[in-house]
């Protein structure tokens, strides 16, 4: 279900977009936001159509969800495909996920690199995921942090503080390791993780 066009005008307002009334009217200034908000996200044509249908709902989630996130940005999430075969948005990226990331980010004082965010299932098939894999659903994603994600040790240490320092995870993982929340680490082989640990929110 989408939106409804309140809060949609609430959100766009909060994001800069909108500077009408919440008066649940699709009038002049909200047809403006919509496109507005397409043009700054979307590169491919056919989508900045400022109709408000799935997938503009679904950016207008996702942007939200980074309102108050100081060091990451919804673009860094972007399907890797670089919209050959979806939007760049095909799924709304979880709260959580963003949010435990920046606070990653800010206890641990280090930049973080977005390797891997949102996916389509064209994209996440080239890529070799597993066809459940979380980058479709916007509640994962595999990040490099300075310095640190090049060790192994550095890297064990970045999956263990995912899993116990923030309630709402799954688990996370790098090559040689996994952990699930709530439960003991365990030797995991992920080779194409390079020096990357995938986070996983619930």
């Amino acid at each position: 279900m989408l939106l409804s066009v309140k809060t949609r005008q609430e959100y766009l307002k909060e994001l800069g977009y909108y500077t009408g009334d919440i008066d649940g009217k699709v009038g002049p200034l909200t047809k403006k936001a919509y496109k507005d908000l397409q043009n700054d996200y979307f590169t491919r044509d056919k989508d900045k159509d400022g109709i408000y249908g799935k997938n503009t709902d679904i950016l207008l989630r996702s942007a939200y969800n980074f309102r108050d996130i100081k060091n990451f940005k919804l673009t860094e999430f972007r399907c890797g495909c670089k919209a050959k075969y979806c939007t760049g948005y095909p799924a709304v990226v979880d709260r959580n996920l963003v949010r435990y990331m920046q606070m990653m980010r800010s206890n641990r004082g280090k930049s973080i690199t977005v390797t891997s965010g949102l996916r389509c299932k064209t994209h996440n098939k080239k890529v070799g995921g597993v066809s459940n894999s979380s980058h479709l659903s916007g509640k994962a994603a595999d990040i490099y942090m300075s310095v640190v994600s090049d060790t192994h040790n550095g890297r064990v240490g970045l999956v263990d503080q995912w899993v116990t320092a923030y309630k709402d995870t799954k688990y996370a993982y790098c090559n040689g390791y996994m952990r699930y929340n709530g439960k003991k680490g365990f030797v995991y082989n992920s080779s194409t993780m390079g020096n990357a640990c995938h986070l996983n929110s619930k």
